[in-house]
């Protein structure tokens, strides 16, 4: 996204030279003994979870509600604002757009992971209250060419969701049709959390949207188009690549037998073939986030790459070719997105890679950082690769400069004036950092029970000395797990399962960590109550 809209980047490649110095963002940095970066926050070993909850905190406590009248005045500026600016001390809405297929998304993977972190329902809530705020006043009517589809984008201000009209990029109605099949994953996700039923129908519309629309595609023609207005159908960007929250709620809804799954089923194998045979062979992994006007079928942003970086993780049986393919998308981001900066601007700081993020828009940005960690780490889980493991380590420990103790966030601590943006802070960049801590359980903290991460949506999660409990929803899914105890019986619905050797089959993994603690993993091939316990 472009986060100044008079910032114009000059997108060339070249050779980054940056006059470091021992502080960034206000925060003094530290060292190891190899004179490179480690986290602001001490102790180390509790840095990250500290950095989580003062990012979640932040939200909790702090942020001022919009300007105006009412209803203006009666929501927090993330509701109506895409970003916010410091100014004498005040937090103040950046006037430029609402973003609300970026945030919506990203928001709610990092509430419900932090939930299933710490058991604390309040960010859950939070985001709750916001998707049912977008769906109320942000669907697209059953009149539309595109029907019951979100609107991803509005005017900074607007309380009713029509598009991103204010700065003559798009008309009225136009929308990405990525991110709304991103919401629809959303609502999709919340219903399994809630069983509320209209989180069904909604994600359902959306689904049924995408079937109808679904195409070959072809290297100029994406599997759906990238933007479209809603209301008359017209086409104004015609190839995108970012599809996998779009592929990830057609399966969820094929897996439950929920809707018109023989148009799901084909629809996802044209995103499989498309994904598989365009941008992961031409690198052109389009998307321009959602307030720039990108046509084009040559374009590059970093984020449509890392979300298929991160399905396959979690997915490998999307791409048979995934031990290969995984390794040379990171190259690929390191190439377009480390390597190649603004002028003035560092490909990296005391030893840890910072990312940019589009082709026009190359400043580097935490939350496409912590991306890059994420993926590095959860490779090194895979490859045992240690140099894998070093670079995400640094790079999260860099992510880590980008907010003051109370958790306000600065996103792009070494380029100027780019204003921070509630969706990359405050979603996408925090939630990035659950999947690296299951990849490397220590850098959780020591003596403390944790599920780290799982790629489905977990609930009813409870936590004591000696016992975890929660409800999976879905039918097959891995946990990642820190416990600070050692599980003598661990039961899914009440029946035993067993140790195993691997996370091929049902049953857990566990590891000893020393000094009392274990990192568990849980396979499971049925959905139901799991309780992890110490004592028989």
């Amino acid at each position: 996204m472009i986060k100044l809209a008079a910032y114009i980047c000059t997108g060339l490649i070249m050779t980054c030279a940056f006059a470091q110095s021992d502080s960034l963002n206000n925060h003094k940095v530290l060292f190891d003994n190899e004179s490179k970066i480690i986290s602001w926050i001490t102790p180390q070993q509790n840095a990250y979870s500290e950095f989580l909850h003062q990012r979640w905190n932040y939200i909790k406590t702090s942020v001022p509600n919009s300007p105006g009248p009412e209803p203006q005045s009666s929501y927090p500026q993330y509701y109506f604002y895409c970003a916010y600016i410091i100014k004498d001390g005040k937090l103040l809405p950046d006037t430029w757009m609402n973003d609300i297929g970026e945030r919506i998304p990203n928001w709610f993977e990092s509430a419900r992971l932090y939930y299933a972190y710490t058991g604390d329902t309040v960010p859950m809530m939070i985001v709750k209250k916001l998707v049912d705020y977008s769906i109320d006043h942000g669907t697209s009517p059953s009149t539309f060419a595109w029907p019951g589809f979100p609107y991803t984008t509005s005017n900074a201000g607007d309380t009713l969701f029509r598009g991103f009209t204010s700065a003559g990029r798009f008309v009225l109605h136009e929308i990405q049709v990525d991110h709304a099949g991103d919401m629809g994953l959303t609502y999709y996700r919340l219903y399994q959390f809630t069983g509320d039923e209209k989180y069904k129908t909604a994600a359902v519309n959306v689904a049924n949207t995408l079937a109808v629309k679904a195409r070959t595609g072809t290297a100029t023609h994406s599997v759906w188009p990238y933007r479209v207005v809603m209301n008359t159908g017209e086409v104004k960007a015609e190839y995108g690549a970012n599809w996998m929250g779009c592929y990830a709620l057609l399966d969820n809804l094929v897996k439950a037998n929920i809707g018109i799954t023989n148009a799901y089923k084909s629809a996802m194998v044209k995103v499989k073939n498309f994904i598989l045979e365009f941008p992961m062979k031409t690198g052109f992994w389009t998307d321009g986030h959602t307030d720039t006007d990108i046509d084009s079928h040559t374009y590059k942003s970093n984020m449509s790459a890392s979300n298929a970086k991160l399905y396959m993780l979690d997915h490998p049986e999307f791409d048979t070719a995934w031990k290969t393919d995984l390794p040379k998308l990171i190259e690929w981001t390191e190439t377009n997105f480390i390597t190649r900066c603004v002028a003035g601007e560092p490909a990296s700081q005391w030893g840890a890679n910072i990312a940019g993020e589009q082709d026009s828009f190359l400043y580097k940005m935490d939350y496409q950082t912590a991306r890059y960690a994420a993926e590095c780490a959860r490779w090194y889980a895979v490859s045992g690769d240690e140099t894998y493991k070093e670079k995400a380590y640094r790079s999260l420990n860099w992510v880590t400069y980008c907010n003051d103790a109370n958790g306000l966030a600065v996103e792009s601590p070494v380029s100027k004036g780019i204003n921070s943006w509630w969706s990359d802070c405050y979603g996408e960049g925090p939630r990035m950092f659950y999947p690296a801590l299951a990849a490397v359980p220590e850098w959780a903290p020591k003596h403390e029970n944790h599920i780290l991460y799982s790629e489905g949506i977990l609930k009813n999660v409870w936590y004591s000395t000696n016992k975890i409990q929660y409800y999976a929803t879905s039918i097959n899914g891995t946990e990642y797990i820190k416990l600070a105890f050692k599980p003598t019986k661990i039961t899914l619905n009440g029946l035993a399962i067993s140790l195993c050797s691997d996370s091929n089959h049902e049953g857990y993994i566990l590891k000893d960590l020393g000094d009392g603690d274990y990192a568990l993993t849980i396979k499971r091939l049925k959905a139901g109550d799991i309780i992890i316990t110490a004592v028989d």
